[in-house]
């Protein structure tokens, strides 16, 4: 099962949210902890506790669909957290790519008049466009190691400026769709540091992530104030790239 520790958390996390009902052991008890217990979340399964410890220690190699399907109705799981609690019980095969980008993605952001980016498994941006100098940051003028979008969304007076009042929003929004990919690909040597410096430079960071939600990729509407102090209204979408699954390409497209 991979990866173990970040399945652990997700599982506690979940139970300590879900509420005792009438299915559950004592549930008039004063209870020293919120959530449900371990023998509780069995008992809605249908399994021991013993094997529902061992399963949020990690210590179980494989679910079936069912246990994975018994557990999401258990923890009171959305369809997001139902399949980021499937990708996290599979077997990681796919190899990753990061430093790679296919010439046709190369090709296709140059060539695109709106705002565009590329991000590896960790949000590095690789590859942008000048609309998305223009429109985001100049990604050339920072630091190899300041070209990363979940950092400059965190720890910088530039995206707070960019989003307004909307940037609690979706810097959680994008923390959920960070925390997901984290969760997926742990065993990546670049996320310790990523982790400990979004810890030192954001206030909200540890809270935020420690809550462990996790959002989905959808397209949307993002209200963005540009550099002229003008607010605009942009459709976003993300895609990842055939040739190498852990590219990720964003692009704006102004409305109206």
């Amino acid at each position: 099962m991979q990866p173990k520790s970040e399945l652990s958390h997700f599982l506690r996390s979940r139970r300590a949210r879900t509420r005792p009902d009438s299915r559950d052991l004592r549930t008039r008890e004063r209870r020293r902890t919120p959530g449900l217990r371990r023998e509780e979340v069995a008992a809605r399964i249908g399994i021991s506790t013993e094997w529902y410890t061992k399963i949020e220690q990690g210590r179980v190699d494989t679910l079936s669909d069912r246990i994975v399907s018994a557990l999401g109705r258990a923890l009171e799981l959305d369809k997001v957290e139902v399949l980021h609690l499937q990708s996290l019980t599979r077997r990681k095969t796919e190899t990753e790519n990061d430093g790679v980008i296919p010439e046709g993605v190369i090709k296709l952001i140059r060539s695109l008049a709106e705002p565009a980016y590329v991000t590896n498994a960790h949000w590095d941006v690789l590859i942008w466009n000048s609309a998305a100098a223009e429109l985001i940051t100049d990604f050339g003028q920072l630091s190899v190691k300041d070209r990363n979008i979940l950092i400059f969304m965190l720890t910088t007076a530039e995206a707070r400026a960019l989003f307004g009042d909307t940037w609690h929003k979706e810097a959680q929004r994008m923390l959920g769709l960070f925390h997901a990919d984290y969760d997926r690909n742990a065993h990546n040597p670049a996320f310790p540091s990523l982790i400990s410096r979004l810890e030192r430079e954001c206030q909200e960071f540890s809270e935020w992530w420690n809550e462990h939600v996790i959002a989905a990729p959808v397209s949307g509407t993002k209200c963005l104030t540009g550099k002229d102090g003008v607010k605009r209204n942009f459709s976003y979408s993300s895609f990842m790239s055939n040739d190498a699954p852990s590219l990720k390409m964003s692009i704006y497209v102004p409305e109206g």
